[in-house]
């Protein structure tokens, strides 16, 4: 039975070793931000609610998270909601929600309270407003925005028509898209493929420098005896 044995050089198992790390995290990446872009969203504030006012919930490190959950309105049962506006990084009113701090119950006078919003693909900051409209507290949410509304369509950033109205209305994008739309499936298949031709290239590429390796060491060892004779 006959061993075949690869040997490749340091530096040639660091470069596959770097293809190999630089395709799996693209295909990571790429999928996880098809999955943001296409799924619905929505803000979620960890507010602090105190006869009236509304504060931002100190025993949270964020005030906002974004939840993968279409947005749904509140099903209000009061007369007088409070309000809230979502703001684009342009100025405009993307979006405007109602909300009960105190959820039906007159005796609820101070506490944590959890509000949600429509989420903005370019949302700069969400205001809240009382029964009069009056503002009481503004949370900017522009660093969860990907969507940067500066008049050039990022499709690498995942903006388009839809999610991105401000840049790629009738602008032309930056980069083309693929002439066929690849689901999670076929990404990661063509990831497998160039893969296995890498490491198939590999082997082969290390098969032969063994062989020639081994010739040469077999043509230094047949003239060192020939040198000996003479």
């Amino acid at each position: 039975m006959y061993i075949l044995k690869i040997k490749i050089c340091p530096w040639s198992l660091s470069i596959l070793l770097s293809i190999f790390y630089f395709l799996l995290s693209s295909s990571v990446f790429a999928f996880h931000g098809e999955e943001l872009v296409s799924s619905p969203a929505s803000y979620l504030f960890h507010l602090y609610y105190d006869n009236g006012q509304i504060f931002a919930d100190r025993d949270f490190e964020f005030k906002y998270d974004v939840i993968p959950e279409e947005f749904k309105p509140e099903v209000l049962t009061t007369q007088f909601p409070f309000s809230g506006e979502v703001v684009n990084l342009k100025g405009e009113t993307a979006a405007t929600f109602k909300f009960d701090p105190r959820r039906g119950n007159p005796a609820f006078l101070k506490g944590k309270i959890s509000v949600k919003a429509p989420y903005a693909p370019d949302g700069k900051k969400v205001v809240f407003y009382d029964v009069q409209d009056k503002p009481l507290l503004a949370i900017f949410v522009d660093e969860s925005s990907f969507c940067n509304d500066d008049g050039i369509c990022n499709v690498d950033r995942g903006e388009d028509k839809k999610t991105c109205p401000n840049d790629c209305a009738g602008v032309l994008p930056t980069t083309l898209p693929p002439p066929y739309e690849k689901g999670p499936a076929a990404s990661g298949l063509t990831t497998w493929i160039i893969l296995t031709l890498v490491f198939v290239g590999a082997g082969l590429g290390g098969w032969y420098w063994w062989k020639w390796w081994q010739k040469k060491k077999a043509a230094a060892q047949i003239n060192q005896f020939t040198n000996k004779l003479n």
